[in-house]
Order: structure tokens, then C-alpha cells, then sequence
């Protein structure tokens, strides 16, 4: 009985000692370093050196994009799109820009208001 009472005191203490071991961040510093550093050298081996200065550029041209998507979703901006006329045969109409069309409305204010003050004169 005794030495089954030993060596289940010795199992208790080898887990107890492994548990310590395992849940300690000492243990597990020099395991990850190792791990960062080959890595490291996998990356010098197997990966081009261009993709690595190519990816974090398509990243951050993602992120801008889908960025001015939330800004428009989330306050509601819309771009509106008139076609102008089309210049020549078989050529594709131009998209107006905002401005043109903002352009566009003062004339037409300007004259509406102006055709208004020459009605006024002339009663």
C-alpha cells in the first residue's frame, strides 16, 4: 500500500511540475522566439521579396476602398449621374460631373430670375 501511496505522490508531483512548467510564460518565450525566428527564414526562402512590399500596397487600396463605402453607407451620400450628350458618331456619352450640374442649375436660377425682374419692368 505504501509504495502505491509513493508513486501516486510522484505522478501528482510530475503534473503539478509539467502544469507549472506549461502555464508559465518563461517556458513558452524561447518556443515562440524560436518559432518567430524560423519563420523569419522560411519567409527569406519561400517568399519573393516584391510580394512582400506588393501585398500591404493591395491591403491598404482595400481598405481605402471599402473605407469610402462605410463613409457613403453610413451618411448616406450618393453620387448622382446625369449623361451628357454624346460627341461624334458611335462615341459613348460622358458622365456630367457634380459640379457641371450645380453649374448648370444657377444659370438656369439666373435666367428664371432674370425673366422674372423683365416681367416686372414691363407691368
Amino acid at each position: 500500500m505504501v509504495p502505491l501511496k509513493k508513486r501516486k505522490d510522484w505522478l501528482l508531483e510530475i503534473a503539478w511540475l509539467v502544469r507549472g512548467c506549461l502555464t508559465s510564460f518563461w517556458f513558452w518565450l524561447p518556443i515562440l522566439f524560436m518559432g518567430y525566428v524560423l519563420f523569419q527564414l522560411w519567409m527569406m526562402i519561400f517568399i519573393h521579396p516584391l510580394t512582400l512590399l506588393i501585398l500591404p500596397v493591395i491591403m491598404i487600396v482595400y481598405g481605402l476602398r471599402n473605407e469610402e463605402k462605410r463613409i457613403e453607407a453610413r451618411y448616406g451620400l450618393a453620387r448622382a449621374r446625369r449623361l451628357k450628350w454624346s460627341h461624334g458618331l458611335g462615341a459613348d456619352p460622358e458622365v456630367a460631373s457634380e459640379d457641371e450640374w450645380k453649374v448648370e442649375q444657377l444659370v438656369k436660377e439666373y435666367e428664371d430670375l432674370l425673366k422674372e425682374k423683365d416681367e416686372t419692368t414691363e407691368d
